[in-house]
């Protein structure tokens, strides 16, 4: 179990089979990450009922458990799985060397991102290939800051700056 400066626990994957440790966990009904890779969806199903048995509030998080994981691997439509059989907030954890899985988690409704992060690709350890250095870290933050300004409210609509435009490309 691994603390984070913020309100939820994260139960890692190689954990998230482990129904003792879950069972501890869930007795704290503190906010959880809870990692389904590595599972099944029968993993998944005890997992989510341990916390819910125990009310405690959980967040899976979609992960493909390979440190780097291949983008053609990452299968990003199974978060929308997650949440259609959970009911729960889904999340992405991602270990591929770029951001853009990351960001298009986000765009796809993740309801958080979590990176691993190195000071530097090349140390050793497993997972330092799948971690973003700072410029990746930022390049990241800067994506994911964007989105909803992107996105913006759904509203079909001429913006002053396009009259102008229209008024010398159409001919009627």
């Amino acid at each position: 179990l691994r603390r984070y400066n913020s309100k939820y626990n994260k139960v890692a994957s190689a954990m998230a089979t482990h129904l003792p440790f879950l069972k501890e966990v869930a007795s704290e009904k503190k906010p959880t990450f809870v990692s389904t890779g590595m599972c099944t969806y029968d993993d998944v199903d005890r997992a989510v009922e341990i916390f819910k048995t125990a009310g405690c509030p959980i967040m899976l998080m979609h992960t493909v458990s390979t440190y780097p994981a291949a983008e053609k691997d990452l299968n990003l439509s199974t978060m929308h799985a997650l949440r259609d059989r959970y009911k729960l907030p889904v999340g992405y954890s991602g270990h591929e060397p770029s951001v853009s899985p990351s960001v298009m988690a986000a765009m796809m409704g993740a309801a958080a991102i979590e990176r691993h992060v190195t000071l530097d690709r090349s140390m050793y350890g497993s997972d330092q290939a799948a971690s973003l250095e700072l410029p990746g870290l930022l390049s990241l933050l800067g994506s994911l800051r964007k989105i909803p300004e992107c996105i913006g409210d759904g509203v079909k609509r001429v913006l002053p700056a396009e009259e102008g435009v229209a008024k010398k490309l159409r001919y009627w």
